[in-house]
């Protein structure tokens, strides 16, 4: 990783929760298409005993966002623990229902559009950081189906300059840094606008410690988001191409997983 440790003096204050009636805010247009990327419920064994669509009608939602403020402004005020074991059925159920609004007809007003609950759920990821590694990926999923559909999300984790603290995580583990170069996809899928707050910055020379790694579903998360940023933001694959990327690249090209696409990227660098 590059740079200073950002989450050492971040301390992002969480809004206090706001009346029903203020709850959400109106989405910002944006430029990408829906996305693949949502993640499948957990659990799904169990889905069957909880009717989530009814549970979304009646602002299940909304509501789950607002515990979601709650515990960030709580692990804020305290260091008890077993605030993390409160935290994570909160955002499991939410991630969930969010996988199920997204394929469902769900009508607006019962969409989860507060986009307070992008800050409050960084703090629970530096909560988990610091007391439960293993909780991050919890978190980092629920932020995955914020952002998969979601140009407001995106713009919210890029207004709140969260992309760095995101990075940090990734040599954590294989696991979380798949699904922090999948949040970072959702994102740069969305167009040159929101690629243009993603590089110049750190992320290059962190895709480039990522296609280092041996795990084959991390180096094919970079690639994608490689080509993704080199589409919207062609002067990135310059500076890929001079901080020796193509030889970064050459170490997988025999793994037939990730050939075809790393062929791929090749000629998009060389071309862009």
């Amino acid at each position: 990783m590059c740079g200073r440790d950002p989450w050492a003096s971040r301390d992002p204050a969480v809004p206090a929760a706001s009346p029903a009636g203020d709850r959400g805010k109106g989405e910002r247009a944006g430029s990408g298409q829906p996305s693949s990327r949502l993640a499948a419920p957990r659990d799904a064994a169990d889905l069957h005993l909880v009717n989530n669509a009814l549970l979304i009608t009646h602002g299940a939602l909304s509501t789950l966002g607002l515990l979601l403020l709650d515990l960030a402004g709580a692990v804020q005020r305290t260091e008890d623990a077993g605030l993390e074991l409160l935290a994570c059925p909160v955002l499991r159920c939410l991630s969930n229902l969010l996988t199920e609004a997204a394929v469902g007809a769900v009508g607006e007003q019962m969409q989860l559009r507060d986009e307070r609950v992008v800050a409050a759920l960084f703090i629970l990821l530096q909560f988990f950081l610091q007391k439960q590694p293993s909780l991050l990926p919890e978190g980092l999923w629920l932020l995955n189906n914020l952002t998969a559909n979601s140009p407001s999300f995106c713009t919210s984790l890029l207004s709140l300059d969260l992309i760095e603290p995101l990075l940090q995580l990734l040599p954590v583990s294989n696991v979380v840094s798949v699904l922090v170069l999948t949040v970072l996809c959702n994102v740069a899928e969305k167009g040159p606008a929101y690629c243009q707050h993603l590089w110049p910055g750190p992320l290059l020379c962190s895709l480039l410690g990522t296609l280092a790694f041996s795990d084959t579903e991390v180096v094919g998360q970079s690639l994608e988001l490689l080509q993704l940023l080199f589409l919207y933001r062609p002067e990135a694959a310059q500076a890929f191409l001079q901080q020796s990327g193509l030889q970064a690249l050459e170490r997988h090209e025999k793994e037939a997983q990730l050939q075809d696409r790393v062929h791929a990227l090749q000629q998009t660098a060389l071309h862009s």
